[in-house]
């Protein structure tokens, strides 16, 4: 079984520190150095807006400050990961965000902003005569999913019966959205994934999805190596941890992919983002590329410490 030396690990370490963005160092320095999650809620605090939502480019490929649901997401889902508890501000904030601007009409939350045109973005964030809203599904599964779980975690801050509501919807969803909504780059996968393995939501939900994700991960997940530097649904994207639900349908492909990516580790220390923004924005390419490589290695030694596949220190 493969492992990160101390020495890649040192590489990866240095570049986060010296180039990653302060969010990302304090990300890295909490889970790996024993930080205090206050020196990453202190950073965090930089993309969230008076409204309680998040932005700013929290998310590097969708630039506007404006608040939205996609950056609001990342910011709520990195609070629960530091067990930040309901009564945290910042906590209540995105809460509050989510329960203002959740479309009841659709149950649905609008991906990126109204504005997102005017500030730089990639182009698959572009929106034109409604395109966003074809891109993303009706906005059914990303980031509806994700969300939904998060609000079962923080379920003291919303009503009960509309999160029962809005649940019920989600899931019957998830079981019937044609198959090819999953298709591409595993990113509905994630955002489904996510709820499903929420511990707060109930066991009836968890049991209704986990099979049906199980088969779409065998369908979709490439384990050809061959296609693992371009943007697929790779192993370690869809099950980034073992004990995600999908890892045992994914086991051989998830040590190969570990193998892989302590192969393409460059040369700098870091992970590379296997996608471009083409000819948008060319000249704000570099730096959300730099932005991109902190937070992809830091995100690549998260799972490779997850799945004990980094050296032990000799001290």
């Amino acid at each position: 079984m493969k492992q990160l030396s101390r020495e890649a690990f040192d590489r990866a370490r240095d570049f986060i520190k010296a180039q990653a963005r302060p969010l990302d160092r304090a990300l890295f320095e909490h889970r790996f150095e024993g930080a205090s999650g206050d020196l990453v809620t202190a950073e965090l605090a930089c993309f969230q807006n008076d409204d309680g939502g998040f932005g700013h480019a929290l998310e590097p490929d969708l630039r506007t400050p404006t608040s939205s649901a996609l950056a609001t997401e990342i910011g709520l889902r990195t609070l629960q990961d530091l067990g930040c508890a309901s009564d945290h501000p910042m906590v209540a904030g995105a809460v509050r965000f989510l329960l203002e601007t959740f479309d009841s009409q659709r149950q649905v939350w609008r991906v990126a902003p109204h504005d997102a045109n005017d500030h730089p973005h990639a182009p698959w964030w572009h929106d034109e005569g409604g395109g966003l809203v074809r891109t993303f599904d009706d906005f059914l599964i990303i980031p509806r999913s994700s969300i939904v779980g998060l609000l079962h975690h923080y379920a003291a801050l919303v009503p009960a019966d509309w999160l029962a509501e809005l649940t019920e919807h989600t899931v019957a969803t998830l079981e019937t959205i044609a198959d090819e909504a999953f298709a591409g780059g595993g990113d509905s996968l994630c955002y489904a994934l996510r709820l499903a393995e929420t511990k707060a939501l109930p066991q009836s939900y968890k049991d209704r999805l986990i099979s049906r994700l199980c088969r779409l991960s065998r369908k979709f997940v490439s384990c050809d190596p061959q296609e693992w530097g371009g943007y697929v649904a790779a192993p370690l994207k869809v099950a980034p941890a073992p004990d995600s639900p999908v890892a045992d349908v994914l086991r051989d492909g998830l040590e190969d992919h570990l193998d892989y990516q302590i192969d393409h580790q460059t040369p700098e220390g870091t992970w590379e983002p296997m996608w471009t923004w083409g000819d948008f924005y060319t000249d704000v390419w570099e730096q959300v590329k730099l932005e991109w490589r902190g937070t992809l290695t830091l995100e690549t030694l998260t799972v490779l410490q997850a799945f004990g596949r980094i050296e032990k220190s000799d001290q």
